[in-house]
């Protein structure tokens, strides 16, 4: 039996068809694409697939020509599972619904970011999770150190997790999402560099961050930087390859963030987790330096791992209030809480 979709020529500058049509429908339906969807791959069209391409993982300088990789990537993996994963670039989910009720869509989302800790056993996770997301009800919550803890989390009832262990991260960052709320195009914001030795004499791979849309309204994102990075006359200092990695996240925050708030200046957005610096840190490449750059507000002050203040939020088009420090649940650091509001009169 032939295959055809593995051979399919690439589309380029020039190319026509049925093909460049749905192309340009899928970069125009994530906010790469201005003007018509049409069957004709132009400048325009190069220039939404070099876009795409840098959100979504590629190294380098990516072109604008679309091979298998990025129409697998298009295509989006896991749409109907608990968790969202595959090539660690993209995946697209069609659950629709609202934490508001049927047809209607939510104004107001309750969040929380949580570190979740390595060597812990999943189902002491799973049990505190599960619990403190329903009593609280939580709409979402922006997850880091889970790697191990994948298949627990998938559990938990009412919710599930996006995440990409198929990333050079292997899941490290994920968002649990309630069932009711509108989630697609979901995403790894993929940084570059080897990684580095951990005090254990083990490899940490390079950071990845997990965005998804939520509501129709919230660009959620989870990120977690390195640790053991300080800044000093306001330059990043630290171990060499933990450093670099840090700036390499940094940047990948930043353009994400200013494409986003660019191309949909109808959503919101909210890019929280553990910094491992507080905001008050000045300088290139610190969360003050994203949020400055991107023009967004600092959330947090509240004290979450021992005396430290470094898991928190950034957040554009969008309020952000009640934020508080919960219980660590078995982490050294605490669960902290928010919510999230929509402006009035907002339309997206």
């Amino acid at each position: 039996m032939r295959t055809h979709s593995s051979h399919r020529p690439s589309l380029h500058v020039g190319s026509t068809g049925n093909r460049v049509q749905k192309l340009e429908e899928r970069l125009k339906s994530q906010g790469y694409l201005k003007g018509a969807a049409d069957d004709r791959f132009d400048a325009g069209t190069a220039k939404a697939v070099v876009a795409y391409k840098r959100d979504h993982g590629w190294e380098g300088k990516p072109k604008g020509v679309v091979g298998e990789r990025m129409a697998q990537s298009l295509k989006g993996t896991g749409a109907n599972t608990g968790t969202t994963g595959g090539s660690g670039t993209t995946a697209e989910t069609s659950q629709l619904g609202g934490s508001g009720g049927k047809g209607k869509t939510p104004s107001t989302l309750k969040g929380a970011t949580y570190n979740v800790e390595r060597d812990r056993d999943p189902k002491d996770v799973q049990k505190f999770l599960s619990k403190f997301a329903k009593n609280n009800k939580l709409d979402f919550v922006q997850l880091q150190e889970i790697n191990g803890y994948h298949k627990a989390l998938e559990k938990i009832p009412g919710y599930h997790l996006v995440t990409f262990p198929g990333a050079k991260d292997h899941g490290e960052t994920g968002i649990l999402v309630k069932d009711s709320l509108l989630q697609k195009q979901a995403m790894s914001i993929q940084g570059e560099g080897g990684g580095w030795t951990t005090v254990r004499n083990g490899h940490a791979p390079p950071r990845a961050a997990t965005a998804v849309q939520l509501a129709g309204w919230l660009k959620v994102v989870s990120a977690h930087q390195p640790p053991s990075v300080d800044w000093k006359d306001g330059h990043p200092v630290g171990p060499p390859n933990r450093v670099s990695t840090y700036k390499s996240l940094s940047e990948k925050l930043l353009a994400f963030a200013k494409r986003q708030l660019e191309k949909n200046p109808d959503q919101a957005l909210l890019i929280g987790g553990d910094w491992n610096e507080p905001a008050s840190t000045k300088g290139k490449w610190s969360p003050g330096w994203i949020a400055q750059q991107a023009g967004m507000t600092t959330h947090g002050g509240v004290e979450t791992h021992g005396h430290g203040k470094i898991d928190y939020e950034l957040s554009a088009g969008c309020k952000v209030s009640h934020v508080k420090a919960g219980p660590t649940g078995g982490s050294d650091h605490n669960i902290v809480t928010f919510t999230v509001s929509r402006p009035k009169g907002q339309k997206g």
